[in-house]
């Protein structure tokens, strides 16, 4: 028998606890969650084309202009700017080298870039392949040098053709003004050669009408000699051999 003095401390061990210093604890109430939650949302579905799912816009253009690049067939729409009509030319220039098969150019551009448009005209001018232009919705401006340069022009029956001359910009010193207005006179010189050269008038009657921006339906500009035909009527036009 064991005999303890009044010195020994005796510690008592619950049973079920492995540690002599554990103690049961309460558990604590649960408590509201001051902000609840928002539902979870489901996962988005995968950017794919068809009904019920979202559609990666810039892809399914690529791919539209893909597949008709294989067709033969450019689309400029929108202001003709720098970049849009450098991408152009190289897709011109691509089916030129390819095939000297027509290429279609269907143009709805209602204003643009001078520099660029004349540009994109320069690179019809150069290809062996012939080029039908067909103006669609409407085509104005700058624009203009562009459909004047194909080998064909046509446009849709309600769009509208915008005999507008460009406006120029330019900041400096009035040393530099001079010369950049000198420089924007000679570009819109050259576009009104080019309109006059399609249409068989002179070019004084052709700038008198860019600056008073003469507005022309599909039916009038076929008259004015801008356009062949309206598209989707007969005509007895042939497109020139170059």
């Amino acid at each position: 028998m064991t005999r303890i003095d009044e010195t020994t401390t005796v510690r008592l061990v619950t049973p079920g606890f492995t540690h002599p210093d554990a103690r049961p604890s309460r558990p604590e109430p649960e408590r509201p969650d001051p902000q609840p939650r928002p539902p979870e949302r489901p996962a988005p579905p995968p950017e794919r084309p068809g009904v019920g799912f979202r559609v990666n816009e810039t892809a399914v253009a690529l791919e539209l202009a893909d597949r008709l690049l294989q067709r033969r067939i450019v689309m400029l729409a929108g202001t003709l700017d720098q970049v849009m009509a450098t991408r152009a030319a190289a897709q011109l220039m691509l089916l030129d080298t390819d095939s000297e098969r027509p290429v279609d150019l269907h143009l709805g551009c209602p204003d643009g870039d001078l520099d660029a448009a004349l540009m994109l005209a320069d690179t019809l001018d150069l290809m062996r392949a012939p080029v039908t232009v067909t103006a669609r919705g409407t085509v104005g401006g700058p624009a203009v040098a562009v459909l004047a340069a194909g080998d064909r022009r046509l446009a849709h029956p309600h769009c509208q053709l915008v005999l507008r001359e460009p406006r120029g910009t330019a900041s400096g010193r009035a040393v530099e003004l001079a010369i950049a207005a000198e420089q924007h006179a000679r570009r819109v010189r050259d576009l009104c050669e080019r309109v006059a050269a399609a249409t068989g008038r002179d070019v004084e009657t052709v700038a008198a009408d860019l600056r008073q921006g003469r507005v022309l339906t599909a039916s009038e500009a076929v008259d004015y000699g801008l356009l062949h035909a309206i598209a989707g009527q007969p005509s007895g036009s042939k497109v020139a051999e170059k």
